[in-house]
């Protein structure tokens, strides 16, 4: 149990979601906190690693603790950690993607600086001895987060390059798209930053006509995206196709590993090991066989002693009454 006032938040990429946290205010009320948060040691407490929105929960209950697993972290690893509860996540929008995937490239190249493009790994600061090398961050990112290659390297050149007050007036706006991002970041920081303003004023109404918002569906997913602009969706179906072809990817991949696994096994029960095998099985078969005979004699043998122990006391009984 932690003390919450001795966990900070202040650093953290992501902030609170005020309905998340009434949610679990609900949930926790109820069933209490089923998993606890992530802490980090610190010099003046702890810092939290995972675990936002339990946090705040707790704390609007007015708890004054709260259950927590303690790792032994540096700031970098935090970082990383962080990003990575957050992009497995499928709420993120794309603006929130880009920014976590380049917090976590900036957190990993510092534990790693062997991986980053160009370096000399001659004159990195691996130890002495130290033959490990780590993965390049797009795979290493990918294997942590689910995502493929090209997904993680797409989002972090966003976070690259669209400046962080761009990507700040975009999150959650109906700009929050990747098409959108991609059509901004070879501006320069200032260029975003007005585009991003322009793109976000409101049009002037027509004289005397007043903008009334269309109804919106009552099913919360129909809301979101009828809340997106044409090349929102438009951006939505290029990621759900690209998406498709990673899986239908890693289909053909398994396919054709079942389909060499299945000619070794053939090719093994080819040889003098496979007759081997195959007499083994047809013996074992054989086997079976008879202790199914076996087991059916024993039945039948059974069957056959209950009848004479009952006529054996049918007699017994007869005596008795003769006697």
């Amino acid at each position: 149990m932690i003390p919450i006032d001795q966990i900070t938040t202040f650093d953290r990429v992501r902030q609170a979601s005020r309905p998340q946290v009434e949610a679990l205010v609900a949930s926790i009320r109820e069933v209490g906190l089923i998993n606890p948060i992530t802490v980090t040691p610190t010099d003046s407490g702890f810092a939290l690693v995972a675990g936002m929105h339990r946090l705040e929960a707790c704390r609007a209950l007015g708890m004054t603790a709260v259950p927590a697993i303690t790792l032994d972290l540096d700031a970098n690893q935090r970082i990383i950690a962080e990003c990575d509860e957050n992009l497995c996540a499928p709420s993120l929008t794309a603006a929130e993607r880009a920014e976590f995937t380049r917090r976590r490239k900036e957190a990993y190249e510092a534990l790693h600086p062997e991986t980053v493009h160009g370096s000399n790994q001659h004159t990195s600061s691996r130890q002495v001895g130290d033959s490990s090398e780590a993965p390049r961050f797009t795979a290493d990112t990918a294997s942590k987060t689910g995502q493929s290659e090209r997904v993680v390297q797409r989002d972090a050149e966003r976070g690259e390059k669209v400046a962080d007050e761009a990507l700040a007036l975009i999150k959650g706006s109906r700009l929050d798209t990747g098409r959108y991002l991609d059509s901004i970041k070879n501006l320069t920081p200032q260029e975003q930053v007005q585009k991003v303003q322009a793109d976000l004023a409101p049009s002037p109404a027509p004289e005397g006509k007043q903008d009334v918002p269309p109804a919106l569906p009552a099913d919360p997913e129909r809301r979101k995206l009828a809340k997106l602009t044409t090349d929102a969706l438009m951006d939505e179906v290029i990621g759900l196709r690209a998406d498709l072809n990673d899986e239908k990817a890693k289909v053909a991949r398994l396919k054709k590993e079942r389909e060499d696994l299945a000619a070794k096994l053939a090719e093994a029960l080819s040889g003098e090991q496979g007759k081997v095998i195959g007499n083994l099985q047809r013996q074992l078969h054989q086997l079976k066989g008879r202790i199914a005979e076996h087991q059916t004699a024993a039945k039948r043998w059974e069957r056959k002693a209950v009848k004479a122990e009952a006529r054996v006391k049918e007699l017994e009984n007869m005596e008795v009454v003769i006697a």
